[in-house]
């Protein structure tokens, strides 16, 4: 994917999250295809309203279920310097981008996943 195809996802997702009053996500899938992020209003619930599938992912660092933080983007591209020492830090190869995941009560992102792809799928156009 290029840069302009990921930063439409992410404004896909952002956009539809920034309509939640709250969701609560977890990892629907983890494998070495994909890792795929899944969201929904209240764990009791048996559908997701959204996926966010991470292509050909390198890294994870994460929690394992967290909450929305709706004062902040839900995801982002590290850039910069933060963005240098995660690859340097982990070692992440040439062609992945790196996502950072906000979450509620956290001043920084603690999802970080590096891949090559990220694709979305809003399942519930309207959670509330």
């Amino acid at each position: 994917m290029n840069i302009e195809e990921i930063n439409s996802e992410i404004l896909k997702v952002n956009n539809y999250l920034k309509k939640c009053l709250w969701m609560d996500f977890e990892f629907a899938s983890v494998d070495g295809g994909d890792i795929v992020v899944a969201g929904r209003i209240d764990t009791s619930y048996d559908e997701f309203a959204i996926n966010i599938d991470f292509g050909k992912p390198y890294y994870l660092s994460s929690l394992l279920y967290w909450n929305l933080n709706n004062s902040k983007p839900f995801i982002e591209l590290a850039a910069g310097k933060e963005m240098w020492k995660i690859i340097d830090k982990y070692q992440v190869e040439g062609g992945n981008y790196i996502f950072k995941i906000n979450a509620e009560d956290f001043d920084t992102a603690p999802i970080i996943i590096a891949s090559k792809g990220l694709k979305v799928e809003i399942i519930n156009k309207d959670p509330f």
